[in-house]
Parts: C-alpha cells; sequence; structure tokens
C-alpha cells in the first residue's frame, strides 16, 4: 500500500430486510491521508472487528439506539491502531489507541470532551497480538464479564446456559462463568466443530447443536434443577426454551438476539414467559457504555486471567481491509467461531509478546 493512500470502505446503499449485508453494499474507494490539525492525530488502523450491530447503522429507523449512516459515507466501525502522528499534548506518536477508526487505513481523531471519551481509549498494556484488546481483553470481554457477573449476578455453583456461545461474547462469558466457580456451564451452538471447540478448547461442560438436536429436551437432561443464569445473544426459539427450563430466582441476561433482530418477516414474543412468574425470575438487557466508568475493574481481572491462561484468547481473524464487508457477513451465517477480527495491518514491532 502506498503510504500516502487511504484505503476506505464507504457505503453505497441500504441492504434490504431479507438480504445479508456483503460487499455489494459498499463501494471501495481511496484518498489522500490527512495531516492532523492543531488539537488532532492521526491512526494508522490495525485490526477493526466487525459486530452485529454495525448492520444497524444502514437500517433506516430501525431503533433509536443506532445512529444512521448516510449513503457514501465511510462506514463506521471499532478498531485498534497506532498513532502516527500528533497535534495533541495528551496522545504520543507510538501510542496505541481504541476507538472508532471507521472501515479505512487511517483516521483523524479530534477529542472534544465526553462525546470522545465515549468508548475510546489509550491502550494502557499493549500486547502482541493486538487483536486481543478489541476481543478477550477489550470490549467483546468487557460486555461478557459485566453482563454475567453485574446483570447475571453469577454466584459460585450457579448453573449457567450460554446461547451463541462459539461467538464471540459468548465463548468470553462461558469461559468467565467456568473461572469464577459456575457449577455447570453449557453452550449452544450451531456445527458439531463448533460444540467439539467449546467443550475442548474453552471449557465447556456440555454443548448443544441447536440445529441438530432438540433443545428443550437438551435442557431439560442437562438442566434437570433448572438453570440459574441464562446469558442470551439470540434470542428467539433459543430464548423460549430456555425460559421453560428455569430454576428459582433466574436470571436472564439478554446481550443480543442476532436470531430475529435483522431476519425477514413477523416475528413473535416467547410463549414461555409466564414462568419467569411461577420461578420468580428476572431479565434484564444491558450495553457495555452503560458500565464505561467501570471499565479499568474488567480490564484488570480479563488481563489477569489472560496472563495465568485460563481465559484464553478467541479472536478468528480475516486478512485485509478488503476482507472486511466478508466479515460482517460471517456474523449472520454463523461462519464465525471467537470474536471476528480483521486484520489491517502487522503489529508494531516494539510491543511485547
Amino acid at each position: 500500500m502506498n503510504p500516502g493512500t487511504n484505503r476506505q470502505w464507504r457505503v453505497a446503499r441500504y441492504p434490504r430486510r431479507d438480504e445479508v449485508i456483503g460487499p455489494e453494499h459498499f463501494t471501495w474507494t481511496s484518498e489522500a491521508v490527512r495531516e492532523p490539525d492543531e488539537g488532532q492525530f492521526l491512526v494508522r488502523t490495525i485490526c477493526l472487528a466487525p459486530v452485529p450491530a454495525q448492520r444497524g447503522y444502514l437500517e433506516k429507523n430501525h431503533n433509536d439506539f443506532l445512529e444512521n449512516l448516510p449513503v457514501g459515507a465511510v462506514m463506521r466501525g471499532r478498531g485498534v491502531g497506532e498513532i502516527v502522528a500528533s497535534r495533541h499534548p495528551d496522545y504520543q506518536v507510538g501510542d496505541m489507541f481504541i476507538g472508532s477508526l471507521g472501515w479505512q487505513d487511517y483516521s483523524i481523531q479530534h477529542p472534544r470532551g465526553k462525546e470522545f471519551v465515549f468508548s475510546t481509549r489509550k491502550v494502557t498494556n499493549p500486547l502482541r497480538p493486538l487483536s486481543t484488546q478489541l476481543g478477550v481483553l477489550g470490549q467483546a470481554g468487557a460486555t461478557a464479564y459485566f453482563g454475567l457477573l453485574d446483570i447475571g449476578k453469577l454466584k459460585p455453583g450457579d448453573k449457567v446456559l450460554v446461547s451463541g456461545a462459539a461467538g464471540g461474547i459468548g465463548s468470553i462469558a462461558g469461559q468467565i462463568a467456568r473461572i469464577c466457580g459456575a457449577g455447570v456451564v453449557v453452550g449452544t451452538a450451531g456445527t458439531e466443530a463448533k460444540c467439539r471447540w467449546l467443550r475442548e478448547t474453552l471449557g465447556y461442560d456440555a454443548a448443544i447443536n441447536y440445529r441438530t438436536e432438540n433443545v428443550p429436551e437438551r435442557l431439560a437432561e442437562l438442566f434437570p434443577d433448572g438453570i440459574d443464569v441464562f446469558f442470551d445473544n439470540v434470542g428467539g426459539d433459543t430464548l423460549n426454551a430456555a425460559l421453560g427450563q428455569l430454576a428459582m430466582h433466574a436470571r436472564i441476561v439478554i446481550c443480543g438476539f442476532i436470531s430475529t433482530d435483522y431476519a425477514p418477516g413477523t416475528h413473535h414474543g416467547p410463549i414461555n414467559y409466564q414462568r419467569m412468574v411461577y420461578k420468580r425470575a428476572r431479565m434484564e438487557g444491558y450495553v457495555l457504555f452503560d458500565y464505561w466508568d467501570r471499565y479499568a475493574e474488567a480490564e484488570g481481572n480479563l488481563l489477569r486471567w489472560y496472563r495465568q491462561g485460563v481465559l484464553k484468547a478467541t479472536e478468528d481473524e480475516s486478512q485485509g481491509l478488503e476482507t472486511m464487508p466478508a466479515a460482517l457477513a460471517s456474523l449472520f451465517t454463523g461462519g464465525n467461531t471467537g470474536v471476528k477480527i480483521c486484520r489491517v495491518a502487522p503489529d508494531p514491532e516494539h510491543l511485547p509478546g
């Protein structure tokens, strides 16, 4: 790549409700790399993290949580990179930075009070590979951490179910449950290979293939006394099945709903919700940004567990900025195992291993 060129993916058109998002919804462009003005700094993208919410940027009036992107704009996306030029006293050349870098090689960052601080930060413990700062040590890890421990109120001995367990956040949530003393940890996934990975690599006690097994029957078999904590990433039929197998005072953590959020057609709510009354259960949704003032807590514990070897990295990398649309599409087709990462550039050589 010419170091004076900034390659970019821009929004070409919005996907229809029944379309899987892909390269046809973006256009590949380039422009000259700009120099930062006073109070700005320039970041070279190293890794980007596609997440399901990014499809929501291309949904007209999808909800009041995601800000729509106009056609022609650089696609929004969170990433980690290296500051390569700076005219800001608090951000030095060579610092690692996490924030909204966009689907591009370079981005100009301009701190503007709380608007900028929200979900952006310098990396205080940069390690090789830097992709872990978006995965197990980053936003995915912190989302699993607060969802399981703060919303789910996990206690030693609790019996835990994680849906979408082979996905980015699910692959970390199950590990945290095991580290924190859960009595049983079970995950759901869509292939036999993913189920083996959950059991043999991540330490899940059991895994349910929701495509080939009867999920309600397997939940009754694996949770004869009920589910204490259900960490839900998918919604739909899996949520309904789990509600039918709750333990007394169960906690249901709503992290995502990828099975229904962008699917066409009419969707129906769960019919087993009455079990929440019978079992005095609680269901609560959350977003990581609610915990931004406690991020250091999650970061410290995740890093400690990672260094101890009890928390495994689960990053699933594709290579090259040109693969970013396909990387995002894989999240909706079950093509990823772990936290999906797009590697844009090599890690800086000065990072510790």
